[in-house]
């Protein structure tokens, strides 16, 4: 399992200072950044550590704003995945068109050749979007996953 640890100094440091229903950015950012790197089949769990007790109400609160967070971004990240993936048949479609109007326009030898080459670079660029472009959101996407339903746990750390 993953662990991240965050420690909260104050009871406003993981609000976001321009929505109090929000995660606070650098905080959704820092636990992003701590999953970068590692096995993201992996589990994640996230300790909270405060110098202050926190009540279950406030414990609730912050689990809720850290998943909630990251089902936001799930759910943005799986609208941008639907929105490339019709942009890149499309794309496909459009290059096998102009492949085949490139074997209709024989009539001018250079109009025929560019319109071949457009087609090739579309279909190429499909190809390459779907072969090798699409694992770094899916990786994104699962560990999004991960972050969304982690387990969260809190402690108080005693004051010396």
């Amino acid at each position: 399992m993953n662990e991240i640890v965050i420690n909260i100094d104050n009871e406003d440091d993981y609000i976001n200072k321009y929505n109090s229903n929000n995660l606070s950015n650098d905080l959704s950012n820092y636990i992003y950044e701590k999953c970068k790197g590692k096995p993201f089949n992996n589990k994640i769990g996230i300790l909270i550590k405060s110098n202050f007790k926190l009540n279950e109400e406030k414990q609730k609160d912050i689990a809720n704003k850290i998943h909630n967070n990251y089902k936001i971004d799930l759910e943005e990240n799986l609208l941008i995945i639907k929105y490339s993936t019709i942009k890149k048949l499309l794309i496909f479609i459009l290059g096998i068109i102009f492949l085949y109007m490139s074997y209709v326009l024989k009539i001018n030898f250079v109009l025929s050749e560019t319109v071949l080459i457009i087609g090739w670079v579309a279909i190429w660029e499909a190809a390459y979007a779907w072969l090798f472009e699409s694992d770094k959101i899916k990786i994104r996407i699962k560990r999004l996953k991960k972050l969304s339903t982690c387990d969260i746990k809190f402690e108080e750390i005693s004051k010396k």
